[in-house]
């Protein structure tokens, strides 16, 4: 591969933790589920040992959470172009949120800094192709202000395990 077809590589995946954050803050589910394969792995950061398999699972995550008011910030954006098909990268988030209302502003609870660590494939399902998540890790290294959230283990059913 030459420099301009890793250039675009890069971009393109480097692109897909910022739409993430944009369709998560929006509450987008549908729009956010289409950042996957359809086969996808994905690890929510509050539950890393807890991975989600597959789109459906993923979209049903974010369409059937509470209302929240929440901004997901995005940096340090790393992709490696291994193939032409393939990609892997790293990301840091730090998230605030509130539960009180979906209209800004609010006063949001604890922050949350994390990252995930991605590994891209381009999906050739579509004419031309479209880079997508084939697999997504999140965890939270840091927490400021409140106790990590007490989430139910998810059953197997909503991992996309049953």
């Amino acid at each position: 591969m030459d420099a301009g077809q890793r250039l675009a590589i890069e971009l393109a995946c480097g692109k897909l933790p910022l739409l993430f954050a944009k369709y998560a803050d929006e509450g987008d589910a549908a729009a956010l589920a289409q950042l996957f394969t359809p086969d996808c792995e994905f690890s929510r950061p509050f539950q890393p040992e807890y991975p989600f398999h597959g789109r459906a699972a993923v979209e049903r995550i974010f369409r059937d959470r509470p209302p929240i008011l929440v901004r997901h910030i995005v940096t340090n954006v790393l992709v490696d172009a291994i193939t032409e098909t393939r990609a892997q990268g790293t990301s840091y988030l730090t998230m605030l949120s509130s539960h009180a209302s979906t209209q800004p502003p609010q006063e949001a609870g604890a922050l949350y800094v994390g990252g995930f660590e991605d590994e891209y494939v381009l999906d050739q399902s579509e004419p031309g192709g479209v880079w997508r998540f084939a697999r997504r890790a999140g965890m939270v290294a840091l927490h400021m202000g409140g106790a990590m959230p007490d989430i139910p283990p998810p059953t197997d059913e909503a991992r996309g395990l049953a």
